[in-house]
């Protein structure tokens, strides 16, 4: 993913233009920190809502399969989640998929992407947060906030999986 999007962006002077074209513009910190977490608090209802139909629906088994992923996952598979795949999956989601094409492709493969967990609700929910947090990126036409509020996500599920 970051192969495609740093071949795309082509030539640059320095670093700051570098990640400028990545779509993390420079940008009030306490500002993106709000969106970040008024995003993340969206996130949370969003995925709440998610797995209480899918366990209406009769997605028990399927909704623990993540956890059980998660829960036998090491200390550094875990430190990944949380650092480097909610900054490159950001910045090749939003930064450059929707960029190219449209919040809902965007979504849509970024749902599939999620498909390693081998879990339809997982599937199902990374489309919607994927929806949400495209939202975030237009709104802020900046991937600071997104990034912050995917950390911030990854951060609460696995500090909720744990707890």
């Amino acid at each position: 993913m970051v192969l495609v999007v740093v071949l795309s962006i082509g030539k640059w002077k320095n670093f700051k233009s570098f990640i400028s074209k990545l779509g993390i513009k420079e940008t009030d910190v306490r500002k993106g920190l709000v969106t970040a977490v008024l995003y993340l608090g969206l996130l949370i209802v969003v995925s709440t809502l998610i797995g209480i139909v899918m366990q209406y629906l009769g997605f028990q088994q399927d909704l623990e399969q993540v956890t059980d992923i998660l829960k036998g996952a090491g200390f550094a598979d875990l430190l990944i989640i949380l650092t480097v795949a909610s900054f490159v999956e950001e910045v090749f989601f939003r930064g450059y998929l929707q960029r190219k094409t449209n919040i809902l492709f965007a979504s849509f493969v970024f749902a599939y992407f999620h498909i390693i967990y081998g879990s339809l609700s997982e599937i199902v929910g990374a489309f919607f947060l994927g929806l949400v947090l495209g939202k975030e990126y237009d709104q802020t036409k900046n991937l600071f906030a997104p990034i912050l509020s995917h950390f911030f996500y990854n951060l609460v599920t696995i500090m909720l999986l744990f707890a």
